[in-house]
């Protein structure tokens, strides 16, 4: 199974994007219960197999707390079919968009200078390469910069 880090870079090679999530932090028990506990009041007909599966996914696609509560609140205000599926849970993020030091350049040649006091370098899990943010994406996510 490829690392991360090699996921993010064959990533790159093939799309040209680079990109985090703006959730972080561990996944606790508690907020398992929690969110489970509102799913059950939420979909009261979903079949009690849904949340140990649901359960096993996200801590193998390592959740955090925060993106797990904001999965459920999202499912609860838009889900619009009678019974939701896994994947309506799993593949909830947000993400912000990186660019290389190659890509500042290219936007550099074609909006000029001041392309660099928007963007900042940010650092970024399983990233090897410096990468940037928008000065905006990284005061409202509370990016670390470098």
């Amino acid at each position: 199974m490829p690392s991360l880090v090699n996921s993010s870079e064959e990533n790159l090679r093939r799309t040209g994007q680079y990109s985090i999530s703006i959730y972080d932090g561990e996944l606790t028990t508690e907020c398992i219960v929690n969110q489970v506990k509102k799913l059950k009041q939420a979909f009261p007909a979903l079949p009690k197999g849904f949340y140990d599966i649901l359960t096993d996914r996200i801590q193998e696609i390592e959740f955090s707390d925060k993106r797990l509560t904001s999965a459920v609140n999202n499912l609860i205000d838009t889900c619009v079919y009678p019974i939701p599926t896994i994947a309506n849970l799993i593949t909830w993020d947000r993400r912000v968009k990186l660019y290389t030091y190659r890509q500042m350049v290219e936007m550099t040649n074609e909006y000029g200078a001041g392309v660099w006091d928007e963007y900042k370098a940010v650092k970024a899990p399983g990233i090897n390469i410096r990468v940037f943010a928008s000065v905006l994406d990284i005061e409202t996510y509370i990016l670390e910069t470098l």
